[in-house]
C-alpha cells in the first residue's frame, strides 16, 4: 500500500479539539454511548476526535485493533 499521506497521531496536537463537534454530532445523531472520528487530510487538517464516557472509550483500543486488521486484509484482496 502506497499513499502520499503520512499517519502521524500527535495527542493534543494542532488539531486537537477541532472535530469534537463533528464528533458530538455522530454521537448524538446516533444515539451512542460513544464515537470516534477520524479525519485525513481534511480542509482542517487531520485528527481524531472521541466522545464519550470513559467506561466506553476503554473499548476502543480492542475495537479498532480488530478494525485495522480487517481493513488490512480488505485493502490486500483489493490491491492483488
Amino acid at each position: 500500500m502506497t499513499s502520499d499521506f503520512e499517519a502521524t497521531v500527535v495527542p493534543g496536537g494542532e488539531s486537537a479539539g477541532q472535530f469534537d463537534a463533528a464528533c458530538d454530532y455522530v454521537r448524538n445523531m446516533a444515539q451512542a454511548r460513544c464515537a470516534a472520528v477520524i479525519v485525513i487530510d481534511g480542509e482542517l487538517g487531520s485528527g481524531y476526535s472521541v466522545m464519550g464516557p470513559l467506561e466506553a472509550q476503554v473499548l476502543l483500543p480492542d475495537i479498532l485493533q480488530k478494525m485495522a486488521d480487517t481493513l488490512r486484509g480488505q485493502l490486500a484482496k483489493n490491491l492483488q
